[in-house]
């Protein structure tokens, strides 16, 4: 028998041998046997609908934090204009430190730089000025004197390079300014506006020609009035640019002519509520995504993530941080300590079809926005702010990335006019002659430098605040739930990876069984098929041989 093509099942049923359909049997045998491996495939499918969940979720989170990312500090969240009435007089921007008011803004004059030009003037600009020796140049500005030495044979343009081109030149700038025909000038221009920017040539110059200047600008400082102050027609405030920052906290003029004029600063409300609405709508669509995930229907089944404690922490995490009081925030002490103060909170109504979504009272929030902008954009974006509640010291500063938000109890103690004790959240921290307190590496309070005012023998307590909005605490959040390498969905569909590598395993194992299940099966029925055949064959002999020995006795 040829045992090889039995083996590779290359082997066709006819039934001709025996009658029997012995393929269709092997067929149905090896169908049946195969529903391990379709129960093996279905369940690699779940964990891979499973593995999908995670990563639809994992995607909206990451472009939750990308959106927060741009308000998550008081300047982006809380957007406010600056408009000035006459913006030929002056123009103006702000940050969130700006005070929302009006104020009347009268500008004297600009700020200006120094401009001189030479009162001899040269017929030609290649033409020697030196007399064929060596001459001096000198000047100064801004303090620095200069003193050029002028080679035998510099023309006008010579000596307009010399200064454009002296390394030690302290802002000066040469030009060459032709009145007419044969009448060419040397103009030098201080780069810097301001009063004390002037320019002076000096005696020790020798170049003949270049002693004698006429100032043809002054320099001078910008003057302006705020709000009528200061009082008196000569009384000014003084700037030596036209572009002024330090006038308001938050406000940056920029004057463009003597004139007055009404800066009006406002609080751009459509904008703020378009961040917070904005902010309502992506969290939604978070807590929408566990929803479908997590269902469980009205005949008690589960959906594919039903049950899954990754998705139950998330889900805790987002709704603890939404729900609670900001990080460093004081129901006492701030106007607004959460978002259900300013108008979000949750919908509870059974049956609703917003149920467990955040929902948004825009009375409320239209009545705390208009009323305490700052307080209501404090408790979204507030980016580490410090504030204390005692009278004897104050918050002075913190480090970015070190110093954790949150509430802080401190406490010192001075004896003979200096601190000789002091405590945060009752850790030792630093302290210094000048009043200072600073908490120590390794603790939440870390680089927090507390300003003491009362120095007087005794012993003071109280608490720092440092204020953490809710849209970078839930920023921060998301970043470490996302994390590519430790977060948990990370982790999860990384576990989810091995369970189907080792379903797939196992299918393989089950087509190679199933594989050799059927040759065999194969080599069998063939075996059995040739074996019946042969005694078929062996019977039509017999009878054959029988009848013709019946009809040769007969």
């Amino acid at each position: 028998m040829d045992t090889e093509s039995l083996i590779s099942g290359s082997i066709n049923f006819t039934g001709l041998g025996s009658g029997t359909d012995f393929k269709t049997m092997i067929e149905q045998l090896i169908n049946l046997e195969r529903r391990q491996t379709a129960r093996l495939e279905l369940w690699k499918a779940e964990w891979e609908e499973k593995q999908e969940g995670f990563r639809e979720l994992n995607s909206k989170m990451l472009s939750l934090r990308t959106n927060l990312q741009g308000m998550n500090t008081m300047s982006r969240f809380l957007v406010k204009n600056a408009e000035s009435i006459n913006e030929s007089v002056l123009t103006a921007s702000v940050t969130d430190r700006a005070q929302v008011g009006n104020h009347v803004l009268e500008v004297n004059q600009l700020a200006q730089n120094h401009i001189l030009a030479s009162n001899d003037s040269q017929s030609a600009t290649n033409s020697d000025l030196t007399g064929g020796a060596q001459q001096i140049f000198s000047y100064t500005y801004k303090g620095k004197e200069r003193e050029l030495t002028v080679p035998p044979g510099t023309t006008l343009e010579g000596l307009r390079n010399l200064v454009n081109n002296d390394p030690e030149n302290p802002g000066v700038r040469a030009s060459i300014i032709k009145l007419s025909d044969g009448e060419y000038h040397l103009q030098l221009r201080g780069m810097e506006l301001g009063a004390d920017k002037q320019i002076t040539i000096n005696a020790a110059t020798t170049l003949s020609g270049f002693s004698d200047f006429t100032e043809i600008q002054t320099a001078q400082n910008a003057l302006m009035k705020i709000d009528g102050f200061p009082p008196g027609e000569g009384n000014w405030i003084e700037r030596t640019t036209n572009r002024v920052a330090d006038l308001l906290e938050g406000v940056t003029l920029n004057l463009r002519q003597a004139g007055t004029t009404q800066l009006n600063i406002a609080v751009d409300n459509d904008q703020v509520k378009e961040n917070v609405r904005e902010f309502v709508t992506q969290v939604n669509e978070i807590r929408q995504k566990i929803q479908s995930l997590t269902k469980v229907d009205s005949s008690g089944n589960g959906s594919i993530l039903t049950g899954n404690y990754a998705i139950q922490m998330i889900d805790s995490r987002m709704k603890s941080i939404l729900s609670v009081s900001g990080v460093g925030f004081d129901v006492n002490n701030d106007v607004f300590s959460s978002l259900a103060m300013v108008g979000i909170t949750t919908d509870a109504e059974e049956g609703s079809p917003m149920f467990g979504m955040l929902k948004i009272d825009e009375e409320v929030l239209d009545h705390s926005l208009r009323n305490r902008p700052d307080a209501f954009a404090r408790i979204f974006a507030a980016d580490y702010i410090g504030s204390s509640d005692s009278q004897d010291f104050r918050y002075y500063s913190s480090i970015d990335g070190v110093t954790k938000g949150g509430e802080y109890a401190v406490s010192y103690t001075v004896s003979g006019g200096t601190i000789i004790n002091a405590t945060i959240n009752g850790n030792p921290a630093s302290y210094s002659g000048n009043g200072e307190i600073t908490g120590m590496s390794g603790k939440p309070e870390a680089g927090m430098v507390i300003k003491v005012d009362n120095l007087t023998d005794g012993t003071y307590s109280g608490n720092v605040f440092l204020k953490y909005g809710k849209i970078p605490e839930l920023a921060d959040a998301l970043r470490a739930l996302t994390d590519s390498s430790s977060g948990p969905l990370k982790i999860l569909e990384e576990n989810y990876d091995d369970i189907t590598e080792g379903i797939d395993r196992k299918i393989e194992f089950e087509q190679r069984r199933i594989a050799r299940m059927e040759r065999d099966l194969r080599a069998r029925f063939a075996r059995l098929e040739a074996l019946l055949g042969y005694y078929d064959q062996l019977s039509v002999s017999l009878r054959s041989q029988m009848g013709q020995l019946s009809a040769d006795t007969g």
